[in-house]
């Protein structure tokens, strides 16, 4: 074989080619994403495929179909060009079915010494009967990773090697099947004989990840300026630890603390002199609706710098639709008060028709948020990575305290995190709606959308503005001379 050897350390970086070295039975990696894990495991199973020969079968479960094929089509096929061979489907277009009963397709890979390796999407079902080595890629991502993970294990027993990889989901948990496996391995007893692997974005950059990257991409960045990138596209503190650090939430508790609470209470005397200091400050709104169950809520937000502040509180107890939706109406055109740069509403049952009128009444300002759908949990953990980074200032005030402590977190089916709202879900308790922390969720949610929101521009009112302010610097310029 001709392909680039593993013993040269100076293409695979240390923690690729402790992972390729490797033989142990069962292998986990808990790992950042974009880090190099699945082009040194392909180079792996190429290795095997290579050197076992006939009546050997790596299988591959990805978490769909265009994951599988490209492991082969973007990574097999380099490793098949090095060594200078011609398999049958290296270009990732052989596809089988290897289950007719369920349509199980995969994309299949000949060698010419009757090894095959067979790259197919998130199917449990896929493994029943089956034997040989199997790599699971992104475990944590698939709908079923358990079920994955236990159906995968039996094709192992005659002498194969299961190898489970992953960075955790977003809005994952400490609870989730592959969290947990994680923890086992951890553990001193470590019962399942696991070899573990752990590899975050800075233990990557520690052993030369950015110079790896500066010569693919023709850049010269430090590594202190690239993890300092990579941090601040993240759109929350929660989505690097999870993508970038190996640390997942935990699967129960209160999502937000009295502990995260008390560094961002502020005196309301001390709070409104800060607002009032700032009276041109960005503002942003968003509000809860409700009828009779509950109150509805609004809460409006001056943004200084990368923090929040809160400004304004309303409550609205039995109050009538029209009455609800001619007060937000009028806090978005009164010229008296400062301008809301955008809102979000509550579109959720009762809210439904009220924002559809409000989103088309003030485009780009007003966003109409379906709090059922998956945006929920984000928009939850957004308003918590911004208390637990003190960047979001309230006033001491025990109702909006409990409001705000509410919500708790559990675990989804799936093993990702599940915020549970009294104002919204009917297993909750507690003695709060919640309907405050609704309303400053909204709120956070319309000042993440971005800052510089405002009504559409009329045509040409731009270059008009820009015209006139050339020629008062041209008429400036004339009076200096």
């Amino acid at each position: 074989m001709t392909a680039i050897p593993p013993q040269d350390t100076g293409y695979f970086l240390p923690y690729q080619l402790a992972w390729i070295l490797d033989e142990s039975e069962y292998k986990v990696a808990e790992k950042s994403r974009r880090v190099g894990f699945t082009y040194a495991s392909s180079y792996r199973m190429f290795r095997k495929c290579m050197n076992r020969g006939g009546g050997f079968v790596q299988w591959v479960s990805s978490r769909d179909m265009l994951t599988a094929q490209e492991l082969i089509r973007d990574y097999l096929t380099i490793w098949c060009k090095a060594a200078n061979i011609v398999a049958k489907g290296m270009y990732g277009d052989n596809v089988e079915v290897i289950d007719v009963e369920k349509n199980i397709k995969a994309f299949v890979v000949e060698f010419p010494n009757g090894a095959r390796l067979v790259s197919l999407s998130s199917s449990p079902e896929a493994f029943a009967g089956k034997g040989g080595d199997v790599f699971l890629d992104e475990a944590d991502l698939h709908d079923d990773s358990g079920r994955l993970i236990d159906m995968a294990q039996p094709c192992t027993m005659w002498g194969g090697q299961l190898e489970v990889v992953s960075a955790y989901r977003v809005n994952g948990t400490s609870g989730s099947p592959f969290a947990m496996l994680v923890k086992s391995a951890k553990g001193e007893a470590n019962p399942m004989g696991v070899s573990l692997h752990r590899v975050t974005l800075p233990d990557a950059v520690a052993q030369g990840l950015v110079e790896k990257i500066n010569k693919t991409a023709g850049k010269k960045q430090t590594r202190a300026e690239f993890i300092a990138k990579i941090r601040a596209k993240c759109r929350t503190q929660s989505a690097y630890n999870s993508q970038y650090l190996c640390i997942c939430d935990d699967a129960a508790g209160r999502l937000i603390t009295l502990q995260m609470i008390a560094p961002c209470e502020l005196p309301p005397a001390e709070l409104a002199e800060i607002i009032a200091r700032n009276p041109s400050a960005p503002r942003f709104g968003g509000y809860d609706v409700a009828r009779r169950l509950h109150a509805s809520a609004w809460h409006e937000y001056v943004q200084l710098g990368v923090s929040l502040y809160l400004a304004r509180r309303e409550i609205f107890r039995d109050a009538e639709f029209d009455a609800q939706e001619n007060w937000i109406r009028a806090r978005l055109t009164d010229k008296g008060q400062p301008r809301i740069s955008r809102m979000a509403i509550d579109a959720t049952g009762l809210g439904m028709h009220m924002s559809e009128r409000l989103a088309k009444a003030f485009p780009g300002r007003v966003d109409a948020v379906n709090l059922e759908s998956g945006r929920r949990t984000e928009m939850c953990v957004a308003l918590r990575d911004r208390f637990a980074a003190a960047r979001i200032y309230i006033p001491a005030d025990d109702q909006l305290r409990a409001d705000l402590n509410g919500p708790e977190k559990t675990l989804a089916k799936n093993g990702g995190l599940r915020i549970v709202i009294p104002a919204f879900d009917s297993e909750a308790g507690g003695q709060s709606h919640c309907d405050e922390f609704v309303a400053s969720m909204l709120a956070v949610s319309a000042a993440d959308e971005g800052a510089a929101c405002a009504f559409p521009p009329r045509p040409g009112r731009g270059r008009r503005a820009a015209a006139r302010r050339a020629r008062r610097r041209a008429m400036r310029e004339r009076r200096s001379r």
